[in-house]
Order: C-alpha cells, then sequence, then structure tokens
C-alpha cells in the first residue's frame, strides 16, 4: 500500500446515539490511513454521532446511508462507484451485503468484513453464511476471535485477518496529566479509592456483575466510590440498580462522557465486566494511562493483559472474582502502581495507533492484492 495509493471506504449504518470501538477504530483508521497518503472515506447516515464525530476529526465523510432499504442499498453502490474503492471496509451484516451487491452491480474493490465481536456471525443462520460467502475476507481484533470464528465454520482461515487495535499514546499521555483536576471535579478525596468502567449499558457489558461485585466489597471498602460511564439501551434499568440501599450510594453514573482519557486516568482501578467482548477499547485506553484493569476472559482479554503482570483476568460472570480484585488491589497500592506501569510499557510496545496503522496497512495490501 506504501507503494501506491490506494482508494478505501468505511461503511457503517450505525444509528445509535452512542458509538463504541468499532466506529471509533474506523475514525482512527480512515484518519491515519490518510495521514499516510491514502485516501479515505467513510460512509455512514446523516446526523449521526459517530459520522459527525469523524467529521470533526478531519475525515471526509459521505452521509448517503438513507431512505429505504432498497435505496439505502442503492446509495452504498453509488458512494462505491464514486470512491473508486480498492478496498471497501464495512461493519454489520446489511451493511456487508450492501456492498457486495454493489459490487455485482458495477463497483470495484474487495469487500472486507470488520468483526468487532464474536456471534456476529453464527453458522446456524443461513443468512450468516451467506453473507460471509458474499464478502471476500474479514477483520477481527483477537487471535481468540479467528479462532472462534473458524470454529463456527467460517473459513478458510486464510480469509480471516487478526488486528489488534492501538491507542494514541500521547492523548493519553495529556491525560494522565489531568488526573487530580479531574478527580477534583468528581469529589474524590484523597482517601477514596475510584474504581471505573466505561461502556455501553448493555447485557453483554456484564454490569449487573460489576453491582453485585460493589455489594460484596462495600463492608470491606467503605471509603470506595464507583463510576459508571457510557449510556446505552440499558441506562434505565442500570439506573434504578445502581440506587439500591445496599449499594449506598457508592455507585456514580456519568453517562456518555467525552472525557473518558481523563475520566480513565483519574480512576485506581479499572473494571472490565463483560460477559462477551473482544478485546475492549476501554482495557487498552485505561492501561494507557496507567491504570490496573480487573478484566473477565472475554475474547481478546488475554492477549491485551499478562495476568498479574499487567492487569488481572477473572472468570466471566463471576462477581466474587472481580470483588476481590478489588479488594487485593484498594489494600496494595505499591501493587497497583506495578501493575499500571506494566500496562502502560505493554500498550507503547504492542498496541499504539501507530503499530495497528502498520498492521492494518500489511492486511489491506494484502486483501488488495488477491484482488
Amino acid at each position: 500500500m506504501r507503494a501506491r495509493r490506494v482508494r478505501l471506504l468505511f461503511v457503517n449504518a450505525n444509528r445509535s446515539q452512542s458509538f463504541g470501538g468499532v466506529e471509533r477504530w474506523m475514525i482512527d483508521a480512515a484518519s491515519g490511513l490518510a495521514a499516510r497518503g491514502h485516501a479515505a472515506a467513510l460512509l455512514g447516515r446523516p446526523g449521526t454521532p459517530w459520522l459527525e464525530a469523524a467529521a470533526r476529526a478531519g475525515v471526509r465523510v459521505r452521509p448517503d446511508i438513507r431512505g429505504a432499504w432498497a435505496q439505502r442499498v442503492l446509495r452504498v453502490g453509488a458512494a462505491m462507484r464514486a470512491e473508486e474503492a480498492d478496498v471497501v471496509i464495512v461493519k454489520g451484516k446489511k451493511a456487508a451485503r450492501m456492498a457486495a451487491f454493489g459490487r455485482v452491480t458495477g463497483a470495484r474493490g474487495r469487500v472486507v468484513f470488520f468483526l468487532g465481536a464474536t456471534h456476529e456471525l453464527e453458522r446456524a443462520r443461513w443468512v450468516d453464511r451467506f453473507t460471509w460467502r458474499a464478502v471476500d475476507a474479514g477483520i477481527v481484533v483477537a487471535h481468540g476471535a479467528a479462532r472462534w470464528y473458524a470454529a463456527e465454520g467460517f473459513g478458510p482461515p486464510e480469509k480471516m485477518h487478526v488486528l489488534w487495535k492501538g491507542v494514541q499514546l500521547a492523548r493519553f499521555a495529556r491525560a494522565r496529566a489531568e488526573a487530580a483536576r479531574k478527580r477534583a471535579e468528581l469529589g474524590l478525596g484523597p482517601d477514596e479509592l475510584a474504581v471505573g468502567t466505561v461502556g455501553r449499558l448493555a447485557w453483554q457489558k456484564g454490569i449487573d456483575d460489576l453491582l453485585e461485585a460493589v455489594r460484596r466489597v462495600r463492608p470491606g471498602l467503605p471509603r470506595a466510590r464507583f463510576f459508571v460511564v457510557g449510556g446505552g439501551r440499558d441506562a434505565e434499568a442500570v439506573a434504578a440498580a445502581a440506587t439500591a440501599p445496599e449499594l449506598g450510594g457508592a455507585v456514580t453514573l456519568l453517562g456518555p462522557r467525552d472525557d473518558v482519557p481523563e475520566l480513565l486516568a483519574a480512576m485506581d482501578v479499572v473494571v472490565q465486566s463483560s460477559r462477551r467482548e473482544a478485546m475492549a477499547q476501554t482495557t487498552l485506553e485505561a492501561m494507557a494511562v496507567g491504570r490496573p484493569v480487573v478484566s473477565t476472559t472475554t475474547v481478546g482479554a488475554d492477549e491485551a493483559i499478562e495476568d498479574g503482570v499487567s492487569g488481572l483476568l477473572v472468570p466471566v460472570g463471576d462477581a466474587a472474582a472481580l470483588a476481590d480484585g478489588f479488594l487485593a488491589l484498594a489494600r496494595d497500592p505499591a501493587r497497583r502502581a506495578a501493575l499500571g506501569d506494566a500496562a502502560r510499557a505493554r500498550i507503547a510496545e504492542h498496541f499504539t495507533s501507530a503499530r495497528m496503522l502498520d498492521r492494518c496497512e500489511t492486511i489491506l495490501r494484502a486483501i488488495h492484492a488477491a484482488s
């Protein structure tokens, strides 16, 4: 790809008022690859927060996915032709089928399905099998996810590519410098332990397990406060659960925020309680600000975190183990600091944006060369 300019189109029909790691990856990848000399544009629905965030980041956007189903299909194909895309990277099965149809109706380029988690395709569904046959390649964010899809029958193995995520260390270095100010904004005293989590408020994030863990540790950590950052379809249910008397008002819901790096830096411990995840972006970002993460063993968690060295891993759905992780780190500031330092060093070695872009170029070069 560095030998020639490659034209890239990222397609994402997300219309939610909140967006997650895949959208953030698309923005970062499009911006970074454009800076390296490639042509990159993002195609989405008009007025959606993720596309507006991309425009603010200086990425070229096309708010063309609109209208009835047939109109959306035709508009995706038209954008592919207008952009003369060599590679089209899509999120979601519907978008994948739209792009595949666009190609057979005159657009050029290879269609790549970005799978941000497991279970996006399942072999029991014929439409998933059809979708996989219709695309040229897949990208997953962890080797564990590649193994999961292979076991589900989505092969051959060479059709699936692993692309670890990355973070901008400079952005998180600046956030570290803001930690004390952000703690003051949150009303945290010097003797209060701050534990935080960031993510969509949905079943797969395991917020109920996190709240159960809080209930368990409250007697032993009366000066601990717990912060939940994010929004989503279960926001009302989470808000109600967080006011349970046995939690003693220790849980604060902060809603969707634009200052996530600074909030992570303000925490003493960051928790990832997910039931289903693939290398959570929040885990990498917390590590980048030098904070120890207690994470469930979702797919890719063990690729980001070396258990006991750069964070702690606990079984999925095990609230007692989450609670034990909080307690162990709450009672040992030196260990918190050591894990945080090791976490930041691991990000610097393996998970920077520059390394992600290097890997991304290699993968897209291979996919494009196969056309």
